[in-house]
């Protein structure tokens, strides 16, 4: 199969199975094969974790692309372009370089007679793009699980566990201990595991270290550290202790659910064979940058944030309280998607904004705004709710938020409405286009 250009990858990409995984992961083992087994030419670090696993990625690649190594990073999902989820040092990978990929991989599945889900496509599509590029190091995300994940055709000389909660569960299982079982799956024999584990299952990871023989690291045990003081210009200071690299840092991400990410990456870094100095952290994480998680808006009280799970939206609220002024109002821009626990999450919103902007994510079968409307007044008398298309609920949800210093708004609920506002906050109609306003570029 020949790509003319991205377009054509993209829609191809879209014609394929979203969701599911294949027990044994045996059809992309047949394509990996077939392509020489491309994930085998690169040593990695694979992360797991129901929130989190995105943001440790992206920390711990600087970190190491600072140290001096060739990284390669495999991260999910993408908010605007499918390139997002492939980079090369820090850089989306070429479109001729994934084109070629693409087209290899589709070989691959004609020659060996099997069909790929959308995520295994592109995870075959990574390890060729990494083994190409003759990478130092590869920082792979986990999609789902751990066990029948794609990703774990790749053998890590680290694993991570960032946290653990109840997410797919018609996939992975209804109770912790289950869902423990599929990320643990990841854990190599006499390598570390770095993990955060919940106290109520620790009993099953001590059986699941016993049966696969990983080397834990666990937080609360072998290192930890919190929060030194508030945000000043824009860097937040922490401190962490562990079995190496303990000290003092500041960070760029500054939001209250970030410092367990920081933490989790300084120890797999503690932990891993490549040598890093404490100077290098320290310079890295000054420099750190995660599109969609805690992500201020130029010009605006306004934030991007992709929680969308309960988990994730309790960690958000907590943030929401941590820097509201005090009488100040809050307003929720959200939207969600029917499979995930959206009335959960609707009513940990609840606790913390008076103001709802409701819509369905672009390009999703989301649930009905006015649904959502009706759930949100049953938890709490007095809220007010605005509903309506896209592009009305974005210029609404602004239009409230704009010159009013004591408002807060947060775009949250899932990451395609998050991917979708970005993209109208590009646009000709956006307000960052006002005359008395200018948008700002991330820091690299």
């Amino acid at each position: 199969m020949k790509f003319a250009d991205l377009s054509s990858a993209t829609d191809y990409l879209a014609s394929l199975t979203r969701h599911g995984v294949h027990p044994e992961l045996d059809s992309i083992s047949k394509v990996l094969s077939e392509l020489g087994s491309p994930q085998d030419k690169f040593p990695a670090i694979q992360i797991t974790g129901t929130n989190g696993k995105g943001s440790t990625c992206v920390i711990l690649d600087l970190i190491y692309r600072r140290a001096g190594l060739r990284t390669g990073l495999f991260t999910s999902p993408h908010l605007l372009d499918v390139r997002e989820r492939i980079r090369i040092d820090g850089t989306l990978v070429e479109t001729d370089v994934f084109l070629e990929a693409m087209q290899s991989v589709c070989l691959a599945q004609e020659k060996t007679g099997v069909s790929l889900t959308f995520f295994e496509t592109l995870t075959a599509v990574s390890f060729l793009v990494f083994s190409l590029s003759r990478i130092d190091l590869a920082v792979l995300e986990v999609g789902m699980g751990g066990r029948w994940d794609a990703t774990s055709l790749c053998v890590p000389e680290v694993s991570v566990l960032t946290s653990l909660a109840k997410d797919h569960t018609e996939i992975l299982g209804d109770t912790l201990e289950l869902i423990l079982q599929e990320k643990a799956a990841i854990g190599r024999s006499g390598k570390p595991f770095v993990g955060t584990i919940p106290p109520e299952v620790l009993p099953e990871w001590e059986r699941q270290r016993s049966l696969r023989g990983f080397r834990p690291l666990l937080r609360g045990q072998d290192f930890d550290g919190k929060w030194e003081g508030e945000t000043e210009a824009g860097e937040r200071a922490f401190s962490f202790s562990g079995q190496a690299l303990s000290g003092t840092y500041r960070s760029s991400l500054t939001a209250e659910y970030q410092l367990h990410n920081l933490l989790t990456a300084l120890a797999t870094v503690s932990v891993a064979p490549w040598p890093v100095s404490q100077e290098t952290v320290r310079g890295a994480l000054l420099h750190l940058f995660h599109s969609g998680r805690w992500e201020p808006v130029p010009g605006f009280s306004a934030f991007l944030d992709g929680a969308h799970n309960p988990e994730a939206a309790e960690h958000l609220v907590r943030q929401i309280q941590a820097v509201r002024q005090e009488n100040g109002k809050v307003a929720f821009l959200s939207g969600f998607l029917r499979e995930k626990d959206w009335r959960s999450m609707a009513h940990i919103f609840a606790e913390a904004g008076d103001h709802f902007f409701l819509t369905v994510p672009p390009g999703t079968n989301g649930v009905e705004p006015l649904t959502i409307a009706s759930y949100l007044r049953e938890q709490r008398s007095g809220i007010d709710c605005r509903t309506g298309s896209f592009k009305e609920i974005c210029q609404s949800a602004f239009n409230w938020v704009a010159g009013e210093p004591d408002r807060l708004l947060v775009v949250t609920g899932s990451l395609y409405l998050v991917a979708g506002v970005q993209k109208w906050l590009s646009g000709d109609d956006s307000p960052l286009h006002a005359g008395e306003r200018t948008s700002a570029s991330p820091p690299s």
